[in-house]
């Protein structure tokens, strides 16, 4: 497992780097629209597994609008376009279950997790397209990457090594405090350090405040899904990534702390 994991990382850390620096926006947003096309399968199939493949892919639809939107957010005035589309969305959602009454059972509970799709997903994951396209956004972008991740590797590692009490066994039973704290501790070396390399402009202490508030963001996220596969009683979002599960595994962290740093930078670092 261990190998799986490190061979998978060894070739998605150059592809991803080469997408942010070379691909230019558009390369960016055609790899989120990807990302989000299996994400928001893996978690349809959560709770609808035996659901008609063509009512996933219109929610899925809905989701690849919902990520389009934020290519306007960083525009003067055009902050409120993705609440604008998320509206239309669920709006289009609502109406689709309204007309679909008495042909759908459990209809109510299948809105829920629908909806909650749009809002969980393409939502919160539309806002790395609004940070590419804020100044600098690329090098942003690899800096909060480099952030999560190592937070996610320093808690593994130092779980396993140090670990003894549970953190939260009800939702997730291998963390432990200690691996949260070794977390959390790689969250901030990794916010200084890399923020040094990539953001030379920055305070290092805003580097580092920032860096510990989306470690604290990334702890939420990752437990959020794992309760959701507790809920759904699955151990991975799918096995399309060996060693680290499916998309929305890696992703899980990464869709609290993007929305996080994106407000962070306009309302706490004021860029």
């Amino acid at each position: 497992m261990h190998l799986n994991r490190w061979l998978t990382a060894l070739v998605l850390i150059p592809l991803i780097i080469l997408i942010i620096l070379k691909g230019g926006r558009l390369g960016v947003v055609l790899t989120l629209l990807a990302i989000n096309g299996l994400a928001q399968w893996e978690f349809l199939g959560f709770y609808q597994q035996t659901a008609d493949p063509a009512r996933k892919v219109k929610v899925i639809t809905l989701g690849f609008l919902l990520v389009l939107s934020f290519c306007m957010a960083a525009r003067p005035q055009g902050e409120a376009v993705p609440l604008l589309v998320l509206v239309v969305c669920l709006f289009a959602l609502f109406l689709f279950y309204l007309m679909s009454y008495g042909h759908i059972e459990e209809l109510a509970w299948n809105l829920a997790i629908n909806t909650l799709g749009l809002l969980y997903i393409p939502f919160l994951l539309g806002h790395f397209i609004w940070l590419r396209y804020l100044p600098q956004g690329e090098w942003w972008i690899l800096w909060l990457l480099a952030v999560v991740c190592s937070g996610d590797t320093g808690a593994y590692y130092t779980g396993r090594t140090f670990g003894r009490r549970k953190f939260y066994p009800q939702v997730s039973p291998g963390k432990t405090w200690a691996g949260t704290f070794g977390g959390l501790a790689a969250n901030l070396a990794a916010g200084v350090l890399v923020g040094r390399w990539l953001l030379p402009a920055e305070k290092t202490f805003s580097l580092g405040l920032v860096a510990l508030i989306l470690g604290c963001i990334g702890l939420l996220g990752d437990l959020f899904e794992s309760m959701l596969k507790r809920q759904a009683q699955v151990k991975d979002a799918s096995s399309l990534l060996p060693g680290h599960g499916g998309v929305l595994d890696r992703l899980d962290s990464l869709l609290f702390t993007a929305p996080a740093l994106v407000y962070a930078r306009l309302f706490l670092l004021n860029m």
